[in-house]
């Protein structure tokens, strides 16, 4: 695994498009935060944001969940070309690590 590889995702920046693909987007729950899928008809670029309250740990551990899960939405949702945006909020507040996110969100693989 090699979390330091750039992969061809932007950020969601705009308050407003997060907000479209908070209240139309599809949700699946898993054990540490929903994650919004939604497919962009206009734009094709594709973008994610992770949403991690400050609350949850130091900047270093939330950085840690961002480039792990980063890596997993490429791995399990946008190669898989049916989404374009993604949207995880993450409220876990123990320690995680890759193996157990990447057995979480295995199931993402299907979608």
């Amino acid at each position: 695994m090699n979390l330091s590889k750039k992969h061809n995702l932007k950020t969601i920046n705009r308050k407003d498009e997060i907000k479209k693909i908070l209240e139309s987007g599809k949700r699946i729950y898993t054990k540490y935060g929903p994650i919004f899928l939604y497919s962009s008809n206009e734009d094709k670029i594709k973008k994610t944001a992770i949403l991690i309250k400050k609350s949850i740990g130091s900047a270093v551990k939330r950085n840690y969940i961002k480039r792990i899960f980063r890596n997993l939405i490429v791995n399990f949702i946008i190669n898989s070309k049916s989404y374009n945006r993604v949207i995880f909020i993450y409220n876990h507040k123990n320690k995680t690590g890759f193996k157990e996110l990447y057995e979480e969100l295995k199931i993402l693989n299907n979608f």
